[in-house]
């Protein structure tokens, strides 16, 4: 017996080191195998890194996606897109639900407004509300609005609010609203980004010549990546396309957050303004304790600072040693006169119109909660030395004054700074 179990040993030993080699030879081939792959296949190794960046966990991924906003029906002529739970530091002041609403001009603003806890409990809250564009004077179909819900000082956060239209019958039921809540980043893992950019695609006309030019949208983004800005807020984001979102995707600290816009009434683009109040009103509440400034742009406005946002120069540095009172900074903004260039960078264009009547200011906000007792906001202009924004136009129609050149006033190192941009641009362009 005991031989056997010798013979048996000694079979048992040979398998193992026949196994031993066979596993040695197959791993050489294999490793051979994948240096050619990755020495060939240039195109799967960009896949593979592509697919990394896109599942990697990043620390500096901020949320400024949930809850998604959308329109919901509040009521017979009243629609809401988003809603904002915030708790004042003072007991005595208690909490506040904030929530952004348009409805048809001349409809009765009349509604009780509730909030519903985790335990079952719903409690009624005070109802108020404000116009958001109270100075627009122009007539439209539909007017913006803040409701504003006060609730008591002793009660945890809700889970969402409940508005009821009063006017009518009676016969309206409750409509709940998700909330999303206004906190501090006080204990968070994640800190507050410096700037962040709102991108309004609601307001543009994305069927133009300039929206429907892919590299225009891929520019607006690089270029804002590469003076600093890492967070993009986008909303009506599904003008986005997939090709667009992919070529951005591989650029692992662009974070862009798309939201939809599926504004209820009809689309008429006279009434872009009102457009702009609510997006404008959203990015501000939405970027609470996430960002110290945004800036609500369109795809053919960019923001030129005098250095990249993490220098101890930037502009961002300069706006953050000024009061907290201080929420709005005005860019003064250059009509540039841009040529549909298939391979030309924007930023390459030289010539502006000062004659051009702007539509719109461009300015950099700190993001605060708008209350019914709030006073206006002060308007601080940012010196060009500093920044400033352009605004791309087809400059179709000249003024008497003919084209100046927006260089000509600019810093020398500024000048440097801009030049060393847009090399970086056009390396992450095209290469």
């Amino acid at each position: 017996m005991r031989k056997y179990h010798q013979l048996l040993l000694v079979i048992i030993s040979c398998i193992s080191i026949i196994v031993l080699l066979t596993y040695k030879s197959e791993n050489s081939r294999l490793k051979d195998v994948l240096s050619a792959v990755h020495f060939f296949s240039r195109k799967d190794a960009d896949e593979l890194r592509l697919l990394n960046n896109f599942t990697a966990v990043d620390e500096d991924i901020i949320n400024f996606n949930r809850p998604l906003p959308v329109w919901q029906l509040v009521g017979d002529s009243f629609y809401a897109y988003a809603s904002y739970y915030q708790r004042n530091e003072l007991v005595s002041s208690g909490s506040e639900v904030l929530t952004l609403v348009t409805g048809k001009t001349g409809a009765v603003v009349n509604f009780l407004c509730k909030a519903h806890y985790d335990d079952g409990r719903i409690i009624q809250g005070k109802f108020r509300f404000q116009h958001l564009n109270q100075d627009d004077k122009t007539s439209t179909a539909f007017t913006n609005y803040i409701f504003y819900c006060r609730l008591k000082s002793d009660l945890k956060e809700p889970n969402n609010i409940i508005y009821t239209d009063l006017t009518g019958d009676g016969s309206s039921t409750g409509h709940q609203l998700r909330l999303r809540f206004v906190k501090s980043t006080q204990g968070s893992n994640v800190p507050q980004t410096q700037l962040a950019i709102c991108l309004d695609l609601a307001s543009f006309n994305m069927s133009s010549s300039f929206g429907q030019n892919y590299m225009n949208l891929l520019e607006f983004f690089i270029h804002h990546y590469v003076v600093g800005v890492k967070q993009f807020i986008v909303y009506n984001g599904d003008e986005l396309t997939e090709i667009l979102l992919q070529k951005l995707m591989k650029h692992k600290n662009i974070h862009i957050h798309l939201l939809p816009f599926n504004f209820p009434f009809a689309n008429n683009k006279s009434n872009t303004t009102n457009f702009r109040e609510i997006v404008k009103t959203d990015c501000l509440l939405r970027s609470m304790h996430k960002a110290k400034f945004v800036t609500l742009l369109e795809p053919n406005e960019f923001f030129f600072p005098n250095a990249k946002l993490s220098a101890e120069n930037s502009v961002i540095y300069s706006l953050n040693s000024q009061s907290a009172a201080d929420t709005i900074h005005q860019l003064q903004t250059y009509s540039v006169c841009y040529a549909d260039k298939k391979h030309d960078l924007l930023t390459n264009s030289s010539f502006y119109d000062p004659e051009v009547v702007q539509p719109h200011t461009i300015n950099i906000l700190r993001p605060v909660v708008p209350t019914l007792s709030s006073p206006k906001s002060g308007v601080n202009e940012v010196v060009p030395s500093l920044a400033f924004a352009h605004r791309y136009t087809d400059c179709v129609h000249v003024g008497n004054d003919g084209l100046h050149m927006w260089q000509n006033s600019l810093r020398q190192d500024f000048m440097n700074n801009l030049l060393a941009f847009r090399k970086e641009v056009r390396e992450l362009i095209y290469n």
